[in-house]
């Protein structure tokens, strides 16, 4: 509707007599009924061999490429009889005139062939296809290559893998793009290892598509802020057509859909009318380390508003220079909305978040992949992690980390390994309890962390369907009374839900500290409790050397 018929009419009729342009036309899905009463074949290309205007009107002189193919008979009769009917009505001339001219200047038109006003064109075709003379243009540049799907580990929706070049004009102006897809063998050897191709027409099997992204940096991972988002075509070719800026470079993605898994090549042509520069573009971030991993059963905790958000993969970052830093995690699996998220931590598990730990995350949860960058990160130790929108949604992922720097990314246990666990009794508090103290001890210097979590009444912790939200806190401190020192506080003295689990990481505890006053573990809570039951708390230590640990004692 939005197009310009007249100004469409005079591009092609000029570019058409000086034979710069070949014209096609595609019919689309026609019932049979409609295609026996106009003549046309469903899902069929036309050739257009003439263009004249007479009368005001804009004629297109077609033909059907197959030999015994029919033409347009809208009008009841052959396609000869239905040109007769058409110019009568056209052009006001008697049917005797009419004949005797189309007798004496225009000969007899070829089965299949038939004229058809640019109105009825619209009316009647799906697709236009203009194809024009390369040779229009004084600049072009080729790229081939090859895009294989055997090695292509295919992950969802994510731009990270796909064949990216950066195109760039000092002058600027009108370029074109063409991405042309090679044809292959119509049947694929059974060494291709995709079950079924036998059967399979390869050059039919596919979409291609196009995208266009101002973009300074090079690579692009979201089709997010596209210029240009072309079709995506099951024919050979695509072509999207733009108006570069002076010396702004853009970054063309070739982009697919359900290509088959094996090796596909292609060329990419540029065509201006001035100079330009194709190359291929790089990802800004130098360091790239690639992590596998799952949501499984026990680690497939959900959202951040989940109890057992903290139950999701987690990663430790070490970052050894400041640099920004980008997270791009995808799925095999497109059924999921993911999301990523990076924290400041000290390198350990994250058992509670807070809004002054993020750093940056990934914003809304994405289908089948999630992508964030964080601009300026300082040097030091983070954690990223990684999550469904639902709880118990499994799927295998894979996370890369990109940084400017050298850094270290390393899949994190949830318990730290390769030391003793030592677990207290469990600690119950009772309905006036909000304190409780146990001693702890130590026969040589011994650095150790403390979790603490709600008790799952089978001798492990909550389960992720825990009911169980009471604010908990732990400490360790050196003597008792007002003399008492902190040594350590978890979650920055501040609650945090039982669930979740409070902790103190990697304290050094000497044995001359657990004389006299000694060294005791404190469980603090807040809030009331049902009266009809004891809360239940497991508290572990993970040292490097053996501990002693004592009983539990109420504090009022």
């Amino acid at each position: 509707d939005d197009l310009d018929r007249e100004a469409l009419w005079r591009r092609i009729m000029k570019a058409f007599g000086y034979g710069d342009v070949l014209v096609t036309l595609g019919t689309g899905k026609i019932a049979e009924s409609e295609s026996r009463a106009t003549g046309l074949t469903s899902e069929h290309d036309y050739a257009v061999i003439g263009l004249e205007e007479r009368g005001g009107k804009q004629m297109f002189l077609i033909k059907n490429p197959w030999s015994e193919g029919g033409g347009w008979t809208a009008a009841g009769g052959s396609s000869q009889e239905h040109d007769i009917a058409k110019l009568t009505e056209q052009f006001a001339i008697s049917p005797s005139r009419l004949s005797d001219e189309t007798r004496i200047k225009r000969p007899k038109l070829e089965p299949g062939t038939f004229w058809m006003d640019l109105n009825d064109i619209f009316q009647q075709f799906e697709s236009l296809y203009l194809n024009w003379n390369p040779g229009l243009f004084s600049h072009r540049e080729d790229i081939h290559f090859a895009w294989d799907f055997h090695q292509t580990n295919r992950l969802w929706a994510s731009f990270g893998r796909n064949p990216q070049y950066r195109v760039q004009s000092d002058a600027g102006g009108t370029v074109w793009i063409v991405l042309s897809r090679h044809f292959q063998s119509s049947h694929p050897s059974k060494s291709c290892n995709v079950s079924g191709l036998e059967a399979i027409n390869v050059d039919d099997a596919g979409f291609i598509s196009l995208y266009v992204f101002e973009n300074r940096f090079g690579k692009v991972f979201l089709a997010d802020g596209s210029l240009i988002r072309g079709p995506y075509v099951d024919s050979p070719n695509t072509l999207v057509k733009m108006e570069l800026k002076k010396g702004i470079p853009y970054t063309v993605v070739v982009s697919e859909q359900e290509l088959l898994g094996l090796k596909h090549t292609f060329t990419l042509s540029v065509f201006s009318r001035g100079p330009l520069s194709i190359s291929q573009a790089l990802d800004r971030y130098r360091n790239q380390v690639i992590r596998d991993g799952a949501w499984t059963p026990a680690t497939a905790g959900g959202n951040a508003s989940s109890p057992s958000y903290c139950e999701n993969p987690q990663f430790s970052v070490n970052l050894l220079q400041s640099s920004d830093v980008s997270m791009l995690l995808e799925t095999k699996s497109g059924d999921f909305p993911v999301h990523v998220k990076l924290l400041r931590t000290d390198g350990n598990p994250v058992r509670n978040v807070t809004c002054r730990d993020i750093v940056g995350d990934s914003g809304e949860y994405r289908q089948g992949h999630a992508y964030a960058e964080v601009a300026g990160v300082a040097a030091g130790q983070y954690t990223i992690i990684c999550s469904t929108f639902e709880q118990g949604q499994l799927c295998e992922f894979a996370l890369q980390v990109g940084t400017m720097s050298d850094c270290v990314v390393e899949r994190m246990s949830a318990k730290p390994g390769g030391r003793f666990t030592t677990r207290f009794p469990i600690a119950f508090f009772g309905v006036e309890d909000d304190r409780l103290w146990a001693p702890l001890s130590c026969s040589r210097l011994t650095r150790l962390s403390i979790l603490a979590q709600s008790y799952g009444g089978d001798g492990t912790a909550t389960t992720r369907n825990s009911s169980s939200n009471m604010p908990l806190k732990v400490a360790l401190e050196h003597g008792k009374g007002l003399g008492r020192q902190v040594l350590a506080v978890s979650g920055d003295d501040d609650f945090c839900n039982a669930h979740y689990g409070a902790r103190i990481n990697n304290i050094d505890i000497q044995p001359a500290m657990c004389a006299g006053a000694g060294v005791w573990v404190l469980l603090e809570r807040a809030g009331l409790l049902d009266s009809h039951r004891q809360e239940g708390i497991i508290v572990e230590v993970y040292s490097d050397a053996r501990v002693e640990i004592g009983a539990w004692y109420e504090s009022r």
